[in-house]
């Protein structure tokens, strides 16, 4: 499943929590006696819908079972936002007719996280791959001490583990985005 675009999803979020916010405020406002006694102790539902309501039996049912619905396609979102998006596998086969290999994206990923780990003054990387078999990207963290040279650590990432890893995919390249971060307190380092 590709994610939205961050942007619109965050519009969405936002959009969705502002309407039941305001939904919930003038409930609220509304139950405390802000817009007047007769409002706070009066009927939700116009006489005329409380008649349609009385009057066909599947009416009830129906708001519930909406309710519901809108209530799942919530959870779902919010448990997408939770999801890393992670690749699980990717098929290497082109065409699903001659056959099928599936290679383990956490393989692919072990293995680039092991090389780039070997790395001098690396201390740990993290990789993940993300979107789809057709079109994978990678997205790698990777935490330095100060004894390393970041320029040395990004020319040798993109001079040997992706072309390494574009390889083991079966691609002349695979988009990346790459996050070096200095650590603090490296062994054998001494502060002035």
């Amino acid at each position: 499943m590709n994610r939205w675009p961050a942007p619109l999803n965050r519009t969405g979020l936002v959009l969705v929590g502002a309407i039941m916010a305001a939904a919930g405020g003038a409930g609220l406002a509304r139950g405390a006696g802000v817009f007047g006694q007769d409002r706070a102790t009066g009927r939700v539902f116009s006489g005329a819908v409380r008649r349609y309501a009385a009057d066909h039996g599947w009416f009830w049912p129906a708001v519930a079972a909406a309710v519901i619905v809108l209530a799942l396609l919530g959870l779902a979102w919010l448990f997408a936002q939770g999801r890393p998006g992670r690749l699980p596998g990717l098929a290497m086969e082109p065409d699903a007719a001659g056959g099928r290999t599936r290679l383990s994206g956490k393989a692919v990923t072990d293995a680039l996280e092991s090389e780039v780990g070997e790395y001098p003054g690396v201390r740990t990387a993290r990789a993940r791959l993300i979107g789809s078999s057709r079109r994978p990207e990678l997205r790698l963290s990777v935490a330095y001490g100060r004894r390393a040279d970041p320029a040395e650590l990004r020319s040798r990432i993109e001079e040997e583990g992706m072309p390494r890893l574009a390889a083991a995919l079966g691609r002349e390249s695979v988009p990346a985005v790459v996050r070096l971060r200095l650590v603090k307190g490296d062994r054998g380092d001494t502060l002035l």
